[in-house]
This record gives structure tokens, C-alpha cells and sequence, in this order.
């Protein structure tokens, strides 16, 4: 395995290219592409993304995890180009230097949180993408989801003793004081309507785009595994996508056995997506 500092890009993107030695590289196999999740560096994180390009080497696929601009050692943009379009040309300017650097002709893009969202926008709007990978995706609450979410709560006593408490019994601590002084800044991720990332999603699988999703129970949306697969019952995705759900991991998958499953689960998926085993270039 080799890796490499550089730069890329009109934007002066930094990145980190890992390579496989040459004995186990997949001559025309696709590059993977990490995307950063909000201000987190190419990292990744809990340091998914090191994991993941040490061991996509070992199995012979090259990866790329750069930081966007304004992240971690990249540059800040001088524009005031949106936050969406930069993502998305960003992305494109990473897969155009693997092409013109390593020849590679096809890719695999895909992160966590603004991450994935990225790399759904991405592979939309660049034919060459092949794969998608999304850790706690776009995702929207179905009535499997209400009543996971709900009906144990009307059934536990403990459960309406705290709803009056809260509605009936002031915070003593609040009272007299300025209300505004407590409110704190927050980012709120935006989703797009249900409709238009069904949409986004139909037309990747059309266009043979091989999909994997991993969501998480720190993702307050979701609480269930066929949860994706109701959202988009049109898609059929069940039977065109590969999904896990790990109820018990962060949304930063912190547990080192959550990390594990993911790292597992990514490598099986790809190698679905190129088959075969590693062998020598040129063999």
C-alpha cells in the first residue's frame, strides 16, 4: 500500500491518495472518493475514512479522501459559490484528477451525513460514478416509524407522568429570566422532499448505479431497517440496494464494532460491484 499528500484542483483541494502495491491493484477497477461530513476533515469520521482506503488497498482499489475547501487543509473558496453547487463541482474536480493521474475511467463516491448528501447529488450529475455509498442517508418518516416511535410512549405510565410535569410545572430555574439568553445557534440538516430524492434515486438505479446505505440510531428519523424500503416502495428497493441499520451505533459510528460491520459491509458491497480477486497488473 502507498499514500500520498497532494493537491488538486483550481480550489487547491488536499488530499490523501491510497494505492494498492502493484501485485493486488484491479487494473480498470473503479476509485473510491470520500466526501467530508460537515466541518469534519478527510479523516473522517472516527476515522472511517482512513480505515476504509487502508483496506480497499489491501483488497486492490485506489481511494481519495480530500477536504473540501475551507475543510481542513484545503483553501478557502474566493467565490460565493452555493455550499451545494461547490460540493458537487468539488467532487467532480477530485474524480477528474484520478482520471488524469491514475487513468481511472469509473468511481465509487459516498460519505456521511453532508457526506452522503454530496454523493447522491454527485453521482446524479456525473455519469462516470458508478457506486453509491451513504452512511444515515436522506431519510423520511413513514407510519412504521410513528408507531415504533409512539405507541410504546401511550402505553407507559412513566412516560405521561413526565408530559404533565413539563406542561404543569414551571422550570424554576427559566423563571425571571430572559428567555433569549438560552437559545443556542444549531445546524439543522435541510432534506429534500421525499419526492425529489426518489426521483434521484430511480434514476441512478436506472442508470445502474449500485447503491449501499448504512443508517444509524443516532439518526433521530429513522428507527427501523425497512424503513428506506417503505420511503420508496416504487424503487423495489429492497431487492436493488444493500442496507443495514445499526440501532445501537452513533450517527458518528464511535463503536468500534459498529466500525467494523461498516467496513465489512463496504468491502463485500464493492467487491460485488467488481468481482473477482485481486491480481497483478498486466496479468
Amino acid at each position: 500500500m502507498r499514500e500520498r499528500a497532494l493537491v488538486l484542483g483550481p480550489a487547491n483541494l488536499v488530499g490523501i491518495l491510497t494505492q494498492p502495491d502493484p501485485e493486488v491493484a484491479r487494473a480498470g477497477a473503479p476509485a473510491f472518493v470520500m466526501l467530508n461530513s460537515g466541518i469534519l476533515h478527510r479523516v473522517g469520521a472516527s476515522r472511517t475514512h482512513v480505515q476504509l482506503a487502508r483496506a480497499l488497498a489491501e483488497e486492490g482499489f485506489t481511494s481519495l479522501r480530500f477536504d473540501f475547501s475551507g475543510i481542513g487543509d484545503s483553501e478557502v473558496r474566493r467565490d460565493s459559490m452555493p455550499i451545494e453547487e461547490r460540493f458537487v463541482q468539488e467532487s467532480v474536480e477530485a474524480m477528474d484528477y484520478l482520471a488524469s493521474s491514475i487513468g481511472a475511467s469509473t468511481f465509487i463516491i459516498g460519505g456521511l451525513c453532508s457526506g452522503a448528501d454530496g454523493g447522491f447529488f454527485t453521482a446524479l450529475a456525473d455519469e462516470r460514478i458508478v457506486g453509491l455509498w451513504q452512511i444515515d442517508a436522506f431519510c423520511y418518516r413513514t407510519p412504521g416509524y410513528f408507531r415504533r416511535r409512539y405507541l410504546p410512549k401511550l402505553v407507559d405510565p412513566k412516560a405521561w407522568a413526565h408530559s404533565i410535569k413539563v406542561r404543569v410545572q414551571p422550570d424554576e430555574e427559566l423563571e425571571g429570566r430572559d428567555a433569549e439568553q438560552f437559545v443556542k445557534p444549531e445546524y439543522r440538516r435541510v432534506f429534500p422532499p421525499r419526492e425529489v430524492v426518489g426521483e434521484g434515486l430511480g434514476k441512478l438505479l436506472d442508470r445502474g448505479v449500485s447503491l449501499y446505505f448504512f443508517f444509524t440510531g443516532g439518526l433521530e428519523e429513522y428507527n427501523y431497517a425497512e424503513q428506506h424500503f417503505e420511503t420508496f416502495p416504487e424503487l423495489d428497493l429492497e431487492h436493488r440496494a444493500t442496507l443495514r441499520f445499526e440501532p445501537e451505533s452513533t450517527h458518528m459510528v464511535t463503536g468500534l464494532d459498529h466500525q467494523k460491520v461498516l467496513l465489512s459491509d463496504i468491502l463485500s458491497w464493492v467487491k460485488q460491484i467488481v468481482p473477482g480477486k485481486p491480481e497483478p497488473v498486466g496479468t
